[in-house]
């Protein structure tokens, strides 16, 4: 199947990853894969790390970038493209027209909630949890254009980590982009708190972003450069969460959070806040749920994680097995190349 993935954003997060980790998936199997991005865009080092993937790059300058619509066109009648999906709305919005007018069967992986002015020429929508379709349904998409299909994790398993049996200290892991809404200056606020109460942990953060300089100085302000390292930009995210306990998803808005997966797959127990994609993935069977922005609800999940580890292995086991049956790479790519069939597509 010669299939085009196309995101024009130009940063990365977790929708730049799955869009990365979907074009590899797709080769690994041995379908044609061409990935369309910006020419700036963070996540193009990663797709020229996958070798079989065939890349094309542009420069974007705008929703309205009518050159750029055209250049998509052109590379798409090119290349021969049987399937063309769309990730987030600039794509949507440029490479959906260029694919209609080649009459290329389209679809959109939404990623979030979105503005549906720009998927008008896409012809089916992929949300990536039952409330983002909820949204879709309620905002008159027709139930036949919409087919709910989660991200999914293809991270590498990695060998037990030897520890001094005799250190009972919580390591605690948080893994992500240092901005305000994913809530690490709440994870800060919570450490300090957990360890007011007597609970003795150390804390890793991976991740760089705009936020590091405040994090750093509240991290200071709260005494807590003795157990706090900001690890920054992390590549190899298994090594990170090898060595934790527990890992943390300390969010105010997260909607998805693929990086729980990661930490499903490797066996870490999982404490998360309640928002739309961690109460998607997991429940209480499966993870320590908190009350979002609470650095006290955080802190007594540290406490009860610490005081109670074969409850959390428990969780922990639950959570592996949840992610083999529904979130691993052949789980959710097998939904893919159904729908790509179902569409249109040639399932060779």
């Amino acid at each position: 199947m010669r299939i085009a993935q196309i995101m024009l954003a130009k940063g990365f997060g977790g929708a730049e990853r799955s869009f990365v980790d979907l074009c590899a998936a797709l080769c690994a199997r041995g379908h044609q894969v061409l990935a369309i991005c910006e020419r700036r865009a963070e996540a193009r080092p990663f797709l020229e790390a996958t070798d079989a993937v065939a890349i094309r790059t542009l420069t974007v300058r705008g929703p309205w970038d009518l050159i750029a619509r055209r250049a998509i066109k052109r590379t798409l009648k090119r290349f021969g493209a049987e399937i063309v999906q769309l990730h987030l709305a600039r794509a949507a919005g440029l490479a959906g027209p260029a694919a209609a007018a080649l009459n290329i069967p389209t679809l959109a992986k939404t990623h979030n909630y979105v503005d549906l002015k720009y998927y008008l020429a896409v012809g089916h929508l992929v949300p990536t949890t039952s409330k983002q379709r909820a949204f879709l349904v309620s905002a008159g998409i027709p139930a036949r254009r919409i087919s709910l299909i989660p991200n999914f994790s293809a991270i590498a398993p990695v060998g037990p980590v030897q520890r001094d049996p005799r250190d009972t200290t919580l390591q605690v892991a948080a893994v992500g982009r240092l901005v305000y809404k994913k809530g690490f200056d709440v994870l800060l606020r919570a450490v300090a708190n957990a360890r007011q109460r007597g609970i003795a942990l150390r804390c890793v953060i991976a991740g760089a972003g705009p936020e590091r300089d405040t994090l750093s100085r509240l991290c200071a302000a709260l005494e807590l450069n003795d157990v706090v390292s900001f690890l920054g930009w992390q590549e190899d995210v298994a090594q990170c969460l090898a060595v934790a306990d527990v890992f943390v998803l300390p969010s105010r808005d997260e909607p998805f959070g693929i990086v729980c997966l990661e930490a499903m797959a490797l066996g870490v127990p999982i404490i998360a806040t309640l928002t739309d994609g961690p109460t998607e993935i997991l429940d209480r069977d499966t993870a320590l749920l908190v009350e979002r922005d609470n650095p006290d609800s955080l802190a007594t999940a540290f406490a009860e994680v610490a005081t109670n580890r074969a409850g959390a292995a428990v969780r922990a086991a639950t959570a592996h097995e949840r992610f083999n049956r529904y979130y691993s790479e052949e789980a959710v790519v097998s939904q893919y190349l159904a729908l790509y069939a179902d569409l249109g597509a040639p399932s060779d």
